[in-house]
């Protein structure tokens, strides 16, 4: 019974989603092979190496039961760049899934039950193209270490590139990261995720707090995780 109602509100609500989407935005980033690279480093938000973030999120589900775009919450705790926990919420805060990277490593907790698989194939069935850890890191507001090369483009812009990853900065701020087939760009206070000309994902930040540290625990599955839909 349970089960038949957690599939009829999310049914219901993924129907109700299924409204225009805005145009996809274009990348600004354009490979120049006559840029000057010269080797850089440097550090954004240094004072969350351990934090916690909040904030809204949209995917687009490819699934027969939920097909259609999904509007949901996020909660994340990131210990760093590569161990993450993510718990996602939907309508009334119901459960939707919870997610743990460590590494290469991850496990997603939906339908009552945990399942381990390699991150890149949670992250492609999630948002639709796998997610690098230090781009929930420069999306989400956690600590990023840079240390590649960088060029200038124009005024107050360069080109930065590190481990075939590159980020567009104006000033001492990424607005936009292309990673292979996909590419995120910063749009009013949006991080739009595109692939294939096509929508991959939206995290709109609204709460970013830093931690001194988070148990150990939290990124590892738990026997007795709770479906906040059981208590109902």
């Amino acid at each position: 019974m349970q089960r038949l109602v957690l599939n009829f509100f999310l049914t219901l609500f993924v129907t109700a989603s299924l409204i225009s989407c805005a145009s996809v935005p274009q990348s600004g980033i354009v490979e120049n092979d006559s840029y000057e690279w010269k080797n850089k480093s440097f550090e954004l938000n240094s004072e969350n190496a351990v934090f916690t973030a909040t904030g809204e999120v949209t995917m687009w589900v490819d699934d027969v039961r939920y097909k259609g775009r999904f509007n949901g919450d996020y909660q994340a705790f990131s210990a760093s760049p590569y161990k993450w926990r993510i718990i996602i919420t939907g309508p009334f805060n119901m459960s939707v899934a919870t997610v743990i990277i460590n590494g290469l490593n991850a496990h997603i907790f939906h339908d009552d039950r945990w399942e381990s698989k390699p991150w890149h194939e949670i992250s492609n069935g999630l948002f639709n193209s796998y997610i690098d850890g230090n781009l929930f890191s420069v999306m989400l507001g956690g600590k990023f270490r840079f240390n590649g090369q960088c060029a200038g483009i124009g005024r107050n812009s360069e080109l930065c590139r590190m481990n075939g990853i590159y980020y567009l900065m104006e000033g001492d701020k990424v607005v936009e990261i292309k990673s292979g087939e996909l590419y995120a760009v910063l749009d009013e206070g949006r991080w739009i995720g595109v692939r294939d000309n096509r929508h991959a994902f939206i995290f709109r930040n609204k709460k970013v707090e830093s931690l001194e540290s988070l148990p150990e625990a939290i990124f590892d599955p738990m026997d007795d995780e709770e479906d906040e839909f059981d208590a109902l």
